[in-house]
């Protein structure tokens, strides 16, 4: 029994220390120079119907600022939430650009203008508002999102692409992907479970490959290890062990509010007392309700029985 609770103490102290490592968030950007008129950067949260919505949102941004009589003089900024607000302010000195990719240049963008969508943030630079306004921005920006969205992959990259004679040039050698996402992880945590109507206490430690899209971690596989205590009274103890193979998905979009959803399968592969038979197997379906809290129900399967079972897990 003390052997049981230094061991059950030393367990929470190393799980509680561990944590997860790899992980960062990055998007896929673009950068476009239009012969020397005007300079795109674009970051790109969703490929979803991306070309219909900035040709819209442009279209939308060209009509108000067609209509408007109160642009002031450069330089100034623009910044346009579609369908919500549009300010323009006089903004500081215009910069000078004297170098840029390793060569002398010398060229500036009095004026600027920021695009904040729920689908990209775009960044315009330029010094004529006749640029700024054009269809043929428009057109040559569907050309590199289609560009863009055919080459992307499941890493997070930055593309780099000008305009030359009216062609569209892909400057590969300065792309650059950024933040893998994939990752090795290791979890602990305690769980509280209801089988056959008795309350059975548990620690799990947790190793696994995590594999992300777009700056989000979408999958993990993992194997994990649960002993679970089953206290029979005051004094006694009855120790199982399971063995289990595991999957997640992350069904959220949203990198800062994940919600993951899974199934496990389980092996008893060390028995004591009469709480499960030998060759027990697990079947459970786990979902994390918030950070480091998860609801599974089970399923345990024997020769002699099948019975349901409810757990509740906090993480570390």
């Amino acid at each position: 029994m003390k052997y049981f609770k230094t061991t059950y103490i030393t367990l929470l102290i190393i799980l509680s220390s561990i944590t997860c490592f790899g992980q960062k968030t990055y998007l896929d950007s673009v950068s476009v120079e239009i012969e020397d008129k005007i300079e795109l950067g674009m970051s790109i949260y969703d490929y979803s119907d991306l070309v219909n919505s900035v040709e819209n949102d442009l279209k939308s941004l060209h009509e108000i600022l067609k209509g408007n009589q109160d642009t002031p003089e450069p330089p100034y900024s623009i910044v346009y939430k579609p369908n919500k607000k549009l300010s323009i302010k006089q903004s500081g000195p215009a910069e000078r650009i004297i170098w840029k990719n390793g060569k002398q240049t010398r060229y500036q963008f009095n004026n600027k203008c920021e695009i904040l969508s729920e689908k990209y943030q775009l960044h315009i630079e330029y010094n004529e508002l006749e640029s700024l306004i054009s269809t043929d921005l428009i057109e040559k920006l569907k050309e590199v999102i289609d560009t863009t969205s055919a080459i992307q992959g499941r890493f997070s990259s930055t593309y780099n692409y000008s305009f030359k004679d009216e062609q569209l040039v892909h400057h590969q050698e300065l792309d650059e992907y950024i933040g893998q996402q994939d990752m090795l992880f290791i979890k602990g945590g305690v769980g509280a479970s209801i089988i056959k109507g008795e309350l059975v206490m548990d620690l799990s430690a947790e190793i696994g490959l995590g594999f992300g899209k777009k700056g989000i971690l979408k999958n993990q596989f993992y194997l994990s290890y649960t002993p679970l205590f089953d206290f029979v009274d005051n004094s006694t103890i009855d120790l199982n062990h399971f063995v289990n193979l595991g999957y997640r998905y992350n069904l959220s979009k949203n990198k800062d509010d994940d919600n993951w959803l899974g199934v496990e399968f389980g092996y008893l592969v060390s028995q004591e007392g009469d709480l499960f038979n030998e060759d027990t197997f697990k079947f459970g379906v786990n979902w994390e309700v918030g950070k480091y809290i998860s609801i599974s129900p089970q399923l345990y399967v024997s020769k002699e029985l099948t019975y349901p079972a409810v757990r509740v897990g906090f993480g570390f």
